[in-house]
């Protein structure tokens, strides 16, 4: 079983508030490190309260984001079991504390993004067109010489929110507390960390994105772009899909 050396309360820079994301980030550290493989049982909630200093509440809270991204499950009666792995180089693109919030940003994005699709396909000039197809070109020509910028899916992405005609679809995306930017960082660079055929994967996925919006076809614009935030959730959570 892993042993965890810091508690929670060792740690000043943290605000109660996020205590619940540091205890998962050090159980995902725990996950990745080998000490709890896909199949084995995590310690009980008292143990991890005794490990990590904090109370039950704040264990349930961490649990219940774990199990909510697909990391663990719990079985009646018996504990909370590990499912999967993500990407062994996942601690080396970004603190693991930070994970829950860019897979909580994951699921708003899910809602605003879809939603944003449908609209632009529905409501697209010629020239928000013109500027969703050259954000994906861009971003695609960058990819085949090997360069993974987020800035570039940020403006891809924000080309169709500014496509819906309606500000407040950009604005959700981008607020003080969270940017398109640094989930991007680190889903690029799981990306680039990947083979070629993970890299045209996601090209590809922009590419349905942009062809359901060009034939103002706003269902399959929507399932286009959320089934896209779902692999790149799918990309974060499970090393499976590593090559």
């Amino acid at each position: 079983m892993a042993e965890s050396t810091n508690s929670v309360a060792d740690l000043p820079e943290l605000r109660p508030s996020s205590y619940a994301d540091q205890v998962y980030g050090h159980v995902l550290q725990d996950i990745l490190k080998g000490g709890f493989p896909p199949g084995s049982r995590l310690p009980s909630e008292s143990e991890l309260c005794d490990r990590f200093g904090v109370s039950r509440p704040v264990i349930r809270d961490a649990l219940a984001r774990l199990r909510l991204d697909g990391l663990v499950e719990a079985r009646r009666g018996s504990g909370t079991y590990v499912l999967t792995t993500p990407s062994r180089s996942l601690p080396d693109l970004a603190n693991l504390t930070d994970i829950s919030r860019f897979l909580r940003y994951q699921e708003l994005r899910l809602c605003v993004e879809g939603n944003a699709a449908a609209l632009a396909a529905e409501r697209r000039t010629d020239k928000a067109l013109a500027e969703i197809v050259e954000a994906h070109e861009q971003f695609s020509s960058q990819v085949a010489r090997g360069l993974f910028l987020p800035e570039s899916d940020r403006r891809f992405h924000l080309s169709i929110a500014d496509a819906t005609g309606n500000e407040f679809f950009s604005l959700a995306l981008e607020g003080p507390d969270v940017s398109l930017s640094g989930f991007m960082n680190v889903s690029l660079s799981l990306t680039r960390s990947g083979s070629p055929a993970r890299a045209r994967k996601v090209i590809g996925e922009h590419a349905d994105i942009v062809e359901a919006i060009r034939n103002k076809d706003p269902v399959w614009a929507r399932v286009a772009m959320e089934s896209h935030i779902l692999q790149a959730r799918r990309r974060m959570t499970n090393g499976a899909l590593d090559p």
